[in-house]
């Protein structure tokens, strides 16, 4: 009996193994091939960012980029230069202001259970030199604002719907969103898919940041700026 039950744990546990392995080599290839999005071409461009903190990834828009009625509900102070914008697992951005904060339960509940998803706003003053630069028309960054506010969830009146007393710091927000995580929509895919939105060569499908950032600073007239 014992024998037996071993057998079935071992033949679970090398299952789950050769799953894992497979997601992992999909994300790799995937990760590789580029879009071919369609040729939107202008004389004056606009930019947008991409930021990663080694394993989550933002879009960035400068405030004055940012949808004019998305920006007066987000209503930012007045010194607010840039807005951060991430997508994720409602409970798991409220619970893990910070990778310490970790917890094996909650990231397996957020990659296994049909659970409510958040955006997180953050204001910013300033511009890091860490963050990716991605050139982009008039035309794509009206798709881009378009795709980001098309994922906050809205209530009377096209509102947004805060989620109260739930910011990291005086600087940032959450909003109920649209759509759940899970392990082949991440928060890295939802900004990838975002890109593929607004008409930028970017990565077919990518789980992890790394792919995005790859697929955008190998394109022509972008570049990764560094200390």
């Amino acid at each position: 009996m014992v024998i037996r039950w071993l057998k079935i744990v071992g033949y679970v546990l090398a299952s789950i193994s050769i799953l894992m392995l497979i997601y992992l080599l999909s994300a790799l290839l995937l990760s590789m091939i580029s879009t071919s999005p369609r040729d939107i071409s202008c004389e004056e461009k606009k930019y947008a960012f991409i930021a990663s903190n080694g394993i989550h990834l933002d879009i960035i828009l400068p405030v004055e980029s940012v949808n004019t009625d998305l920006l007066n509900q987000l209503n930012p102070p007045s010194w607010v230069a840039y807005l951060a914008f991430g997508w994720g697992d409602r409970k798991f951005y409220i619970d893990t202001p910070t990778w310490n904060d970790l917890r094996l339960g909650t990231a397996l509940r957020a990659l296994f259970t049909n659970s409510p998803s958040a955006v997180h706003v953050v204001w910013l003053k300033g511009r890091s030199s860490y963050w990716t630069e991605v050139p982009v028309c008039p035309e794509q960054m009206e798709l881009l604002n378009q795709y980001i506010a098309d994922t906050f969830v809205t209530g009377k009146q096209k509102s947004l719907s805060e989620i109260q007393a739930a910011g990291y710091s005086d600087n940032d927000r959450f909003y109920q969103a649209s759509g759940n995580f899970s392990l082949f929509q991440t928060c890295n895919q939802w900004v990838n898919q975002g890109l593929k939105t607004a008409q930028v060569k970017t990565a077919i499908w990518s789980p992890f940041d790394k792919g995005v950032l790859y697929q955008v600073r190998r394109t022509k007239g972008i570049r990764a700026q560094r200390h």
